[in-house]
């Protein structure tokens, strides 16, 4: 089969040059390079920067502008520009504009394939530097490919239609993915689609704890439970299955490590396991996560739950400064976390799925006296993190150690530092630390 069109070139040049207004039409799928033959390229050149200075390009116009730059020769001569120009249409341009685009991606990837190859079989380049390489050809074409995707106002009129029904017919007012924290859940609605919320915390906090509770907590929710993925760079499945245990069996993590547990604490523990292998609940403990594998997994997971009928609800990175992004690796670290939280986002977006990144801070936080309240400054290595994130959620216990009082000892308060679209506030939870749980506080009402 032949990758090229005479033809539908000579056509679409003709066209533009008879009816100039449409080329703002024909800009939007073709550039002067998706031209096979060289003249038809230097024609619409010309007659794309005629159009920029304000022109309405015609035969002679064109002509002499190639002229001027001492490309007529090049472009075919004076004849051939005015053979162009006869074979213009009045209708159905697009169909030769779309076929000029078709030919050209399809020699683009022809080119790209034959360059991948080569790399491919040289053991000199790394296999993820390759796959990178891979994904990102084929990205770029998809998206030469798409029409794009400006649309006007009104044609969002159904989806926002959907959402409101959406919203009336929650009772509870959680129209995202619910925390299973009451009070995070009123202040949030839940965490929605597409949104990044990112959680930090100094070391010691309970980030990955309050991260495993949340996860736990949307893919048992009785109403609505919704699949999970949790990619933990930090800790290893065996950990992560350790905490989940305690908390929902509510029972001391050092007493189970130790194996100082009772008969009936066993069988507890061996029906919540059962309880919580009935979920749809998946961990990735690979400790070297690169951002093109986290993408490749979560949409593999996304696309494989969608052929059973599943909604997958909520991902969880721990933690973000852990993961990889080798194309950025030598741009220096700052660099390198910005392209790693971008890819968290676009992940979020591009599945329509909240994503949890926790969070490292600046060690700066610890020199800020007694009582050192995090803010959006102190998330560490990169601010690209405060503006990817919808949503920031800082973890803060003021009363920790054994000096802290009776009452305020297991008190955590969770900050939101940054809510897009909601309100920030602050709200109290109770952190066993024991038992790997944060739960609703509810304050001691005194006697009166």
């Amino acid at each position: 089969m032949q990758l090229f069109d005479e033809e539908a070139e000579q056509v679409v040049l003709g066209s533009i040059l008879q009816s100039p207004s449409i080329f703002e039409e024909v800009a939007q799928l073709i550039k002067p390079e998706d031209f096979y033959y060289e003249p038809h390229r230097l024609v619409y050149e010309a007659i794309q920067a005629e159009i920029d200075r304000g022109e309405q390009p015609n035969a002679i116009l064109i002509i002499n502008a190639l002229k001027n730059k001492n490309q007529l020769e090049r472009a075919g001569n004076r004849a051939a520009i005015m053979n162009i120009a006869s074979l213009g249409v009045l209708v159905g341009v697009s169909t030769f504009t779309e076929k000029i685009r078709d030919l050209a991606l399809r020699r683009r990837l022809i080119i790209n394939f034959r360059e991948l190859e080569k790399k491919a079989g040289d053991t000199g380049f790394k296999l993820d530097s390759v796959l990178s390489d891979t994904e990102g050809a084929l990205t770029h074409l998809a998206d030469r490919y798409s029409r794009g995707n400006i649309s006007h106002i009104k044609e969002s009129n159904k989806e926002f239609l959907e959402f409101l029904k959406h919203v009336r017919e929650s009772r509870d007012g959680i129209t995202g993915t619910a925390s299973g924290f009451k009070k995070l859940d009123e202040l949030t609605g839940g965490f929605k689609p597409g949104q990044m919320i990112v959680i930090a915390a100094r070391p010691g906090m309970g980030k990955t704890t309050f991260a495993l509770n949340i996860a736990l907590n949307v893919s048992m929710d009785k109403s609505r439970p919704k699949a999970v993925a949790f990619f933990s760079l930090e800790m290893t499945r065996l950990e992560l299955l350790l905490r989940l245990l305690c908390a929902r069996a509510f029972l001391d993590s050092q007493k189970v490590q130790k194996g100082r547990i009772s008969d009936k604490e066993m069988a507890r523990l061996g029906h919540t396991a059962k309880e919580i292998y009935e979920t749809d609940f998946y961990i990735d403990d690979s400790a070297d996560l690169t951002t093109w594998e986290f993408k490749q997994r979560a949409r593999r997971l996304g696309r494989t739950l969608k052929q059973q009928g599943k909604e997958l609800g909520l991902i969880v990175v721990d933690y973000l400064q852990l993961m990889t992004d080798r194309d950025r690796a030598q741009d220096g670290r700052q660099n390198e976390v910005a392209a790693i939280s971008r890819a968290i986002k676009l992940i979020a977006k591009d599945l329509g799925v909240p994503i949890l990144a926790l969070s490292q801070m600046n060690r700066s936080i610890e020199q800020r006296g007694k009582d050192p309240r995090p803010q959006l400054s102190d998330l560490r290595e990169s601010g690209a993190i405060e503006q990817d994130a919808d949503m920031v959620v800082f973890i803060h216990r003021e009363h920790m150690g054994k000096d802290a009082p009776e009452d305020k000892k297991n008190l955590a308060e969770i900050i939101i530092g940054k809510n897009r679209g909601g309100p920030r506030d602050n709200i109290e939870l109770a952190f066993l630390s024991d038992k790997s749980l944060f739960t609703d506080y509810e304050p001691a009402i005194p006697p009166q």
